[in-house]
């Protein structure tokens, strides 16, 4: 039996987290192997009631001592305990558009390089942005965590929407404008994660502005939507982009920012749609509303995106 640790900080249930535990579930799924879960501090209590997360406390000798490490995050807290520890593989999950980031990581790990430490990337554009050699391992959810309901026929007005953290930096400047755009054609906004955007879009109408819902509310969610929508700030680039995996997976047809690590599993006009300008995004949207058979074929080829995906 193979004892294999995941460490990820735990805190609020995004970035690392959510990868490392389907990472956890993947890995557990067969009895060789010892699959444990660690936290560099006290973990999310929510989280800690769904799974078995372990808070590693040194002078308790409660630590991940042998095995294979997973460190899920390059800045993924890792203290004095590990150099005594004896890892037969160590591998870091990177998912950051930052090169400082993961050098910082891999000297703390390599321990000024007197540790092989091996890199898995969460796309391929991140790995060629990075320029280390790594594996890429898409994080997609596990379908043990995450489980789309059936996709129901809606009926009402064409809701385009988006599920995000709620902070500014998620939100393209240019998107209010753009919300106030599609509305003018006959479509409601629904965006989750989208308080921040009160100061622009308080005054519209059929415009939802919604705080974020737990994970698990989120196939429901997306269950009230037609089309996804998806782009960041300018400065801000998804290494993968989990949300986008997850409308997805849910039927959904999906119209995205092609500079994101989960342009990698769109394939444009077959399982979703990929735009390089605004006006491009229009236009498909406006095609996905007046094109119900349209919105059907691409929402059920998205559904088969871990079919054959290498996990």
């Amino acid at each position: 039996m193979t004892d294999i640790h995941i460490i990820a900080p735990f805190l609020d249930a995004n970035g690392g987290d959510w990868p490392a535990i389907d990472l956890y579930l993947s890995l557990s799924s067969g009895k060789e192997n010892n699959v444990q879960l660690w936290s560099p501090q006290t973990p999310d209590q929510a989280l800690r009631a769904l799974y078995p997360i372990n808070e590693i406390k040194p002078y308790q000798g409660k630590l991940p001592t042998s095995g294979i490490l997973y460190v899920s995050g390059a800045l993924t807290e890792i203290g004095h305990w590990y150099e005594q520890a004896k890892f037969e593989k160590i591998i870091v999950i990177h998912n950051l558009f930052s090169p400082e980031v993961l050098y910082k990581g891999l000297n703390r790990l390599t321990l000024n390089g007197t540790r092989k430490v091996e890199i898995q990337y969460v796309s391929n554009m991140l790995k060629e942005t990075i320029g280390l050699a790594g594996e890429v391992v898409y994080p997609l959810p596990h379908p043990e965590r995450f489980q789309p309901l059936e996709r129901q026929t809606r009926q009402g007005q064409f809701t385009v929407g988006r599920i995000s953290r709620d902070a500014i930096s998620k939100h393209h400047y240019g998107d209010p404008d753009f919300y106030r755009k599609l509305v003018a054609h006959d479509m409601r906004i629904k965006i989750i994660g989208g308080t921040c955007l009160k100061p622009w879009l308080a005054d519209a109408q059929n415009i939802e502005l919604l705080p974020e819902v737990p994970q698990a509310s989120i196939p429901a969610v997306l269950n009230t939507l037609d089309c996804f929508y998806y782009r960041t700030a300018l400065g801000i680039k998804e290494a993968f982009g989990l949300v986008v995996a997850e409308a997805m997976l849910c039927g959904l047809p999906v119209v995205c920012y092609r500079q994101g690590g989960y342009s990698e599993v769109i394939e444009h006009g077959v399982n979703g749609f990929l735009f390089d300008t605004e006006g491009e995004a229009f236009e498909m949207i406006c095609e996905l509303q007046n094109n119900a058979v349209l919105r059907q074929t691409i929402g059920q080829k998205a559904r088969e995106l871990t079919k054959g995906m290498p996990r």
